[in-house]
């Protein structure tokens, strides 16, 4: 009797993951029976309302080589993986931002991060008031460190000979007693040539000219170097102190914008010869310094001060020749300097069920641009923005709900020019789990978005001889709101993720032409609104445990434009697909998007890249070794774009042969040495990128 039932609670719970949960609970926070070596897992994603929590399994830990490989087996809804670009992108378009135990981090540092050190990722694809603008938030929880270190290191590397593509990392992390110092860098090398031709249209008020633009293969050469030091001293419980050094270095001898090619216009039989070539260097050190102490009765605060320096140059040459002569060459030259200073400081406070978190931010930076041409000027720019908030998430029983408050103000001068604007941001998060396996959220976000510095530039930059690129200082910050209901049905071996979103922006800064005195102006406006509906499922399956993993997701964007001038619909239906598989130490990863990502802001069309990527590859526990194809089914990569403007409508085509069908080889090594010491865990990292310099490169 006590045999038959031993078998049915067995069986009970195998059927049954949240009586397996009441039943124990493991080091790493999975829910778990464990019969002597039989070990029955609840299952692998568990929904909190405000985010998803991913237990990755022992075969998918095993069979990834790094964090970001173990993020692509998880195929998290909405997020896609791109291992030839670098990049990790939500399916709108939207910042997603990287998080190791609650602190923004880097992709470098991600790579450099060993899955057996992994023991959850908490994904927010609704993130709170703290997060900023992203639209997503994933959070790699790693396991407690002892002393000792490691070293890690990566490479992808496309093989062929008439292109280059490199990306290399390496990191160590070394500790001893209370101290930890760790360092990573990562180079990067796009290098090939592509094709730019255009067919536009200039409407003057009495005339319509004609342009076709026929282009040669042109050379991009495009690279990136990132590093970090980094010092961190912490008492387990009570604090932790940690100082990183940062720096980055843009070189780019030869841009994407770059072009040379034949231009044939309505007006004239004789064809027209352009070369555009620009080159861009920045420098982007910067000195990040952290302090988080626990207090009594579950309080924290957390403090963080971020100093930043970016030193910035752009030359561009545009000529144009036509039976050998010149009758058009511009040529700008823009050194920039930008200051800037972040501080932070957050209250953390457990309240019965539920969390109250408050926090304060402000930013302070000072731009100095030197811009040399046809006209010479120097542009001073003072901003700052502060940020207030306040945030309250918790639980009754079935229900969970998460709400904030948040106060901005953005300050911005530029000679004369100056502006202040204040904003309130509400949100709010409700969640329903009805049954273990059945879950719904409804989640709103009223949004205050400030204009890029950029952007309120009033300088001008000559893109050709009838086009200007100019900012516009007397932009103002606009409001959106975001709505989005989730539903999503797990059973294990197959799961279901349902998502409609709606997105409508009041008062929207986008690009506008205007015509003045035989020149078209390429300027920014705050238009009348925009919005974005979406609606797309996730259907994916395992048929054969973690060995296969199967994520397909149709799904269909309407966007609807409202200029002060124009209306503008587009409607996009998109497939994609992940195929995930491994046996013993074998691996095989199959992903594509049909057709390639595009996004309608404005009057503009913008096509992403192409997505197709077949790889295999052999794992042992410290290396790893892959090879693929990349775009393997077509024989020219081509990207798109189209501009609606009634006074200016364009069409281009980019293509280039040599970036289809492209070998991809990618290595991993993971070396680790000694025991292992709690790492840093911050909870916040903030960073500044934004040089604000206004090019006038042709898009």
């Amino acid at each position: 009797m006590k045999t038959i039932v031993s078998i049915l609670t067995i069986l009970l719970c195998m059927a049954s993951p949240s009586y397996a949960q009441l039943m124990a609970k493991d080091s790493t926070g999975v829910m778990a029976i464990s019969l002597d070596e039989i070990t029955i897992q609840a299952q692998s994603v568990i929904e909190k309302g405000d985010r998803k929590v991913i237990l990755p399994t022992q075969n998918q830990l095993k069979m990834s080589s790094s964090g970001i490989d173990l993020l692509g087996k998880l195929q998290l809804p909405r997020i896609t993986v791109d291992i030839m670009s670098g990049e990790i992108t939500t399916s709108g378009n939207g910042e997603v931002q990287l998080l190791i135990n609650g602190v923004q981090v880097t992709y470098t540092e991600i790579s450099s991060l060993s899955p057996e050190d992994i023991l959850r990722i908490e994904y927010h694809d609704t993130p709170g008031a703290r997060y900023g603008n992203a639209a997503a938030v994933i959070d790699y929880i790693t396991k407690n460190k002892k002393t000792g270190g490691s070293i890690s290191g990566g490479a992808i590397h496309s093989l062929s000979s008439n292109r280059t593509s490199i990306d290399d990392m390496v990191s160590g992390r070394y500790n001893y007693g209370k101290s930890e110092i760790s360092a990573n860098t990562r180079y990067i090398q796009r290098k090939g040539d592509w094709t730019r031709e255009y067919d536009e249209r200039f409407i003057f008020p009495d005339k319509e000219l004609h342009r076709l633009e026929t282009g040669e293969p042109t050379l991009f050469n495009k690279k990136l170097l990132t590093s970090s030091l980094s010092y961190s001293l912490q008492e387990k419980g009570k604090y932790l102190f940690n100082a990183q050094f940062r720096y980055t270095l843009q070189d780019n001898p030869a841009g994407y914008e770059d072009r040379k090619s034949k231009l044939y216009t309505s007006d004239s039989d004789i064809p027209v010869s352009i070369y555009d070539h620009t080159k861009e260097r920045n420098h982007l050190p910067s000195l990040d310094l952290y302090y988080q102490r626990n207090l009594k009765n579950d309080q924290r605060l957390i403090f963080n001060l971020v100093g930043t320096y970016i030193k910035s140059s752009n030359t561009r040459i545009h000529q144009e020749k036509q039976e050998g002569i010149a009758n058009t060459e511009l040529y700008s030259d823009i050194a920039g300097k930008k200051y800037s200073l972040i501080a932070e400081a957050i209250y953390e406070k457990k309240l019965g069920q539920g969390t109250l978190t408050g926090g304060l931010r402000h930013l302070q930076s000072y731009t100095d641009n030197r811009y040399e041409g046809k006209d010479a000027m120097d542009v001073i720019l003072k901003q700052a923005e502060s940020y207030a908030y306040a945030e309250y998430k918790g639980k009754i029983q079935n229900w969970g709900y998460m709400a904030n408050l948040s106060l901005n103000r953005f300050y911005y001068s530029q000679r004369d020019n100056r502006s202040e604007r204040y904003g309130l941001q509400p949100s709010l998060l409700v969640s329903y789990n009805p049954v273990e396996n059945l879950h719904f959220r409804y989640h709103i976000n009223l949004k205050n978005n400030a204009p890029s510095i950029a952007y309120l530039n009033d300088v001008e930059q000559r893109i050709d001889i009838l086009q200007t690129r100019r900012g516009n200082p007397n932009l103002k910050s606009f409001r959106s709101t975001i709505q989005d209901f989730n539903a999503v049905f797990n059973t294990g071996i197959c799961s279901i993720d349902a998502l409609v979103s709606y997105a409508y922006e009041k008062s929207p800064i986008m690009e506008s032409v205007i015509y003045e005195e035989g020149m078209f102006i390429h300027t920014y406006e705050n238009q009348k609104s925009f919005q974005h509906l979406t609606a797309e499922v996730t259907f994916k399956i395992k048929p054969w445990k973690d060995h296969i993993s199967l994520s397909i997701t149709p799904g269909i964007n309407r966007y609807i434009s409202t200029g002060n001038n124009y209306l503008h619909t587009y409607t996009l239906k998109e497939l994609r697909i992940n195929l995930d598989a491994s046996y013993k130490n074998w691996l095989l990863n199959f992903m594509t998007i049909t057709p390639p990502n595009r996004y309608v802001y404005g009057e503009q069309l913008l096509k992403g890249d192409l997505m197709h990527t077949l790889m295999i590859g052999y794992k042992q526990p410290a290396w790893s070794i892959m090879a693929g194809i990349h775009n393997p089914f077509m024989k020219t990569y081509r990207s798109e774009n189209e501009n609606w403007s009634a006074l200016n409508p364009v069409k281009s085509d980019i293509h280039s042969t040599n970036m289809s069908n492209t070998i991809v080889v990618k290595l991993n090594f993971n070396l680790n040495f000694g025991r292992q010491y709690k790492g840093a865990n911050k909870r916040i990292q903030n960073m500044d990128t934004d040089s604000g310099i206004l090019q006038g490169t042709k898009e």
